[in-house]
Parts: structure tokens; sequence; C-alpha cells
């Protein structure tokens, strides 16, 4: 790095600081308020079954999130989500919407942002109950049924029935499907249509039920493997005033042979239960960081991608302890064990990460 671009960061960082104390004069013009957030995930896996002279490392650092997020509010019945991360030094777009109040109990959103689908996934990265989301989360991902997706999502409330319908493109983050892209199994014609209702059973016992599906696959002059590939997600919530959190649920899908290319339509069956206790201190402890607060947090998902094939079962069991310094900043440690019988084998996993909100 030369030093003419050594002189400008440190005369912006200069000038940032200065001008900190005066942030309360910023203004959003063509906002009435802007409120910026970021978070920090330093995490650390260490892979006991790699041996050390294997040629791929078996421990070691990464940044997990490094992110920046900005919530505007363009009117009262107007606002927005703008967040971006960099990731291993790779930054994207996660979150860019703008989401409209109808009729005081209804919103209509438009941009990326995530699905409603699967209780897991919408909670936030900064607050899983461990260290990464589970198995069934990733399945789900992996097919286009959760996460972000660009498109347009109707919900509000019906009395005391919370729901949300969404459509989308069904391609993932950034996933452009307007006329002209190259087709792909993903980017295509098809769309993602999925939603959810949370039946009103009170704060302490919630229940969810998901759906969603996908048309994947792509038909050119000459090849078509268009298929669906869809998902029913029943799944609750059980937070107790003890500081007992418990969330799981149940995947039940499946994928048409036409996408797969199989003889016969693929049936899965995932489902997923995490538990978490938490307790507080007495008092914080500021030698160490104001340690004020620990928990201990448990899961096991279990995923069966093919009804079709025997033994191609896996089971994961993921656990350990977590502490808290102040309410926006937590250490987490994870033992996570994975037991697949498709290649007979049984991992064991050290995941530990540092978040700090900010």
């Amino acid at each position: 790095m030369n030093s003419k671009l050594i002189g400008v960061l440190v005369l912006a960082l200069v000038c940032f600081i200065h001008e900190g104390s005066f942030a309360q004069q910023v203004i959003a013009k063509k906002s009435s308020s802007w409120t910026a957030l970021g978070r920090i995930q330093v995490q650390h896996l260490y892979n006991t079954e790699t041996n050390s002279d294997a040629d791929r490392t078996n421990n070691g650092f990464r940044i997990r999130r490094g992110r920046f997020q900005v919530l505007g509010i363009v009117t009262d019945q107007i606002s927005t989500n703008f967040q971006m991360e960099v990731r291993d030094n790779s930054p994207r777009i996660l979150d860019a919407e703008g989401k409209l109040t109808l009729f005081d109990n209804f919103f209509l959103r438009v941009g990326q942002f995530k699905v409603p689908v699967w209780r897991e996934e919408l909670r936030s990265s900064g607050s899983l109950l461990l260290v990464e989301r589970s198995a069934v989360a990733e399945f789900l991902v992996d097919y286009n049924l959760s996460a972000r997706q660009i498109g347009v999502e109707f919900g509000g409330h019906l009395g005391k029935t919370d729901f949300a319908v969404n459509y989308s493109n069904g391609a993932g983050e950034g996933g452009r499907e307007d006329a002209g892209r190259t087709k792909s199994d993903v980017i295509n014609n098809g769309k993602l249509l999925s939603g959810r209702i949370l039946i009103p059973t009170g704060d302490i016992f919630q229940i969810g039920i998901s759906g969603a599906v996908n048309n994947l696959g792509k038909n050119t002059p000459g090849s078509d493997n268009r298929g669906n590939v869809y998902a029913l997600v029943p799944d609750f919530g059980i937070y107790l005033p003890a500081g007992l959190d418990i969330e799981g649920g149940l995947a039940l899908g499946g994928m048409s042979k036409d996408f797969t290319g199989k003889d016969e339509d693929t049936k899965f069956t995932l489902a997923d239960a995490t538990c978490r206790w938490k307790s507080k201190l007495s008092t914080s402890r500021s030698a160490l960081a104001g340690l004020d607060g620990w928990e201990l947090a448990a899961g096991i998902s279990y995923l069966e991608p093919d009804k079709n094939i025997d033994n191609n079962e896996a089971m994961y069991v993921r656990f350990g302890p977590a502490f808290y310094f102040g309410s926006n900043t937590r250490l987490q440690l994870n033992a996570e064990i994975e037991d697949s019988k498709a290649v007979d084998e049984t991992v064991l996993q050290i995941r530990s990460q540092m978040t700090i909100n900010f």
C-alpha cells in the first residue's frame, strides 16, 4: 500500500471520528430518518477428521459475516431496508427492499429479502440459537425454497393471525430473471411461490405453517427438464419465562422426476429441533469485558433426502455453551457431529464464533 493511500485512509478515519459527535445532525435528503446498524462475526472451525498432512486445512479463522445495514423511513407509510455483507472479502447485497403499509394492517414488500419459509431461517444471524443454521435450513436453501429471493410479498394481520404470500424469481440472491437472461436450471421462466401463516397461540407457544413450490429446470429447443420442487413446512417455537427457548420444524416435500432425471419423483423428509437455556449473572464482570450472562444450547437435525434410496439418511447433533458481554456481543462454542449413512462416516467439528452487533 503506497503512502498516499495510507494518508487518505488516515484522513478519512480522523474526519469520521471528528464528525461522529455530530451524527445527530446528519440529514437524510429524501427520508424522514435513517438508522445505521452493523455486525461483525469472526469464526474458527476445526475439523477433527482431517489430518494435519492432508491437502486441505483442518483449522483456522474466517470472517463469517461483516455487515452494514441502513433502515430508512421515507414517510409514515413507506420504509426501506438496505443491507450489504462482506464475507471472506467478497461483497454482496443481502437486502434491498421497500415496504408500503396498506390500510394499517397490511403491507406490500418489493425487492430482495427473505421469503416467509422456515422459522430458523427468518431468525437473524446475530441471534441464532447455535453458531450456524441447521442442515435442514441448508437443504431448503440449496433448492431455493427459502432464504433471500427477488420478488414481491403481500401480508399483514387478519385478527390475531399473521400471514404473508411471496412471489419471486426463486433463483437466490441477485438471481435476475428479467427478459434477456441466459437460462439455467435456476434462471428460467419459472417462479417461486411461498407463503406462511402464524397461528395465534400466545407469546409462549407459537405455531407457523409455511409452503413453497419452485419451478426449476429450463426448456430450450430440443431440451426440457422443467419440474417443481416443493415443501410443506410446519414449525414451532416455545419461549418460556425461565430463559428456555425451543424451536423446531418439519419439512415434507419432493422433486419432480422431470427435473432430477430419475425414474420417479423424489420425496424428502427433514426435521430439526433446537433448544437453548439462558442465564444472567448477578453482576457484570468488568474485568472480563463486561461478561454478564451465559447459555447452553443443543440441536438435532434429521435428513432423508430421497425416500426411494435406502441408507441415505443423515443425522446432525450440535451443542455447546455461549457467553454474553452485554446484549450485543456473544461468544459461542459448538461441537458438531455429522453421522451420514450415505458415506458411512461420522465427522466431528469444533466451531466457535464471536458476534458483535453495533
